[in-house]
């Protein structure tokens, strides 16, 4: 029987608008030239600062949205929306490149900044190098009378093999068309329709990102043993499909901490999916304790995880998210790229080339050459093309929905051992890590299961 466990899709999309402008004429979509040669590899990394700066910057940004969740269920994908940032980073400068690069964690040195952005490019080519299937791809639909600075789109291609897409953004229903085309081909047909209302009349262009993931349980649950339980949220108790699984699982107990945390791993030996609930949740509930802790503190925690005799019951769900983060982005000093007349995103596309000299640039950005300073001088002085962003659109859906039949001729025999109960029957945060990478591709406060 087949075992279909976890389907995650997410997409984000970051539009920029002009504050007016007149253009005229409609030309067929164009696609750009084929890409470069990839300069990016696929590991081993040389040292953990990426995966730190990505993971602390996804926890945080977690905390920040549940501060105005109202105990609504939070999902987000720190990898996909850092690979947004980043790629809108590339493009930025001034002000607008600092605010990115200080809240994603990456160094504000050009150079430096070089550095982590192959390593992040490293990373999500990993990703889709796994077993399971993993999808990441990123793309910029950009308006055909605007066009991409050659050092942006060298850069996207070889470093993220980003897509640099034209179009006639005078056409919106043509270009609304073909992002949800692009949408739809890269998450495996399971995001659809993803534009649902016109592009703002003043977009210039739109940057995408789209990660997909499926996999499969290495210990799958037994459907013939789900019942129907009560799970306690903030404001009453509902019922909800709760999964057994009983066998040897990581986990640590830490009173410390106040916390009860376990691992599912999937069955690509390289994704695991980690659970993490408070042990006194009427004490101590789930934001509370998540207040308590960063990143850094969890990481520590997984690295004392050791294999126990579990028994489990775990809630069979669908969570599903579309949020614009621009007020969650600017809550974390985001806030001149959207901001009309501050942001900056001449390098990303031209207007007047002031230094006139963008393949020097090119050539001592690859090689690493020269001072930080003057390769930062230089980039400043391209003329800023006047766009703005107007939003940020976080996309996430998530299924764990898993039926087999390896689990129940187990359960017989270790229900007599003496086991650590894990139930998670009231709010708890989850998400899931690439082993290989140690990104955090996918996140989620679940505060009832019952609602999607």
């Amino acid at each position: 029987m087949k075992l279909f466990v976890k389907l995650v899709t997410l997409l984000c999309y970051a539009s920029l608008v002009h504050p007016t402008e007149d253009t005229n004429g409609i030309e067929t979509s164009t696609v750009a030239d084929d890409p470069p040669p990839s300069t990016t590899t696929i590991g081993p990394f040389k040292d953990n600062v990426v995966e730190q700066a990505v993971n602390a910057f996804g926890f945080k940004l977690m905390k920040t949205m549940m501060k105005h969740s109202e105990n609504q269920n939070v999902v987000v994908s720190p990898t996909g929306l850092v690979g947004l940032l980043a790629m809108t980073l590339l493009g930025s400068a001034g002000t607008t490149y600092d605010e990115l690069a200080k809240v994603i964690g990456f160094s504000q040195d050009i150079l430096t900044n070089r550095k982590y952005h192959e390593d992040f490019g490293s990373r999500l080519l990993t990703l889709n190098a796994n077993d399971t299937k993993t999808l990441y791809a990123n793309a910029v639909f950009v308006d055909r009378r605007s066009r991409l600075r050659d050092v942006f789109r060298t850069y996207l291609q070889r470093v993220y093999r980003g897509e640099a897409l034209q179009a006639d953004f005078e056409n919106k229903d043509k270009v609304k068309q073909m992002i949800n085309e692009w949408v739809s081909n890269h998450t495996d047909n399971k995001l659809n329709n993803f534009l649902q209302n016109p592009l703002p009349e003043s977009t210039k262009a739109v940057l995408l990102s789209a990660l997909y993931f499926s996999g499969q349980w290495a210990k799958p649950f037994a459907p013939e043993l789900t019942l129907k339980l009560p799970f306690e949220t903030p404001s009453k108790k509902v019922l909800v499909d709760l999964m057994l699984n009983l066998g040897q699982f990581k986990s640590i107990y830490s009173v410390e901490d106040g916390l009860h945390m376990i691992a599912f791993p999937y069955n690509d030996t390289v994704t695991t999916m980690y659970v993490i609930k408070p042990l006194f949740p009427k004490k101590v509930n789930i934001s509370e304790l998540l207040d308590r802790l960063d990143y850094d503190k969890i990481d520590n925690l997984i690295d004392q995880m050791t294999k126990k005799n579990c028994v489990i019951r775990f809630p069979k769900m669908e969570l599903e998210s579309r949020v614009d983060m621009k007020e969650t982005l600017r809550a974390l000093g985001v806030r001149a790229m959207f901001t009309s007349g501050v942001a900056n995103f001449a390098v990303m596309l031209e207007s007047d080339n002031v230094s006139g000299n963008e393949d020097e640039l090119i050539s001592r950005i690859n090689a690493g050459e020269g001072e930080a300073r003057s390769l930062k001088d230089k980039v400043n002085r391209f003329a800023n093309p006047g766009v703005h962003v107007d939003s940020v659109i976080h996309e996430v859906k998530i299924t764990i929905d898993e039926y087999g039949t390896e689990a129940v001729a187990a359960s017989g025999a270790f229900l007599a051992r003496s086991a650590e109960m894990f139930y998670a029957d009231s709010p708890f945060y989850l998400f899931i890590r690439n082993e290989r990478t140690k990104l955090v591709t996918f996140s989620a406060v679940v505060f009832d299961p019952t609602l999607t």
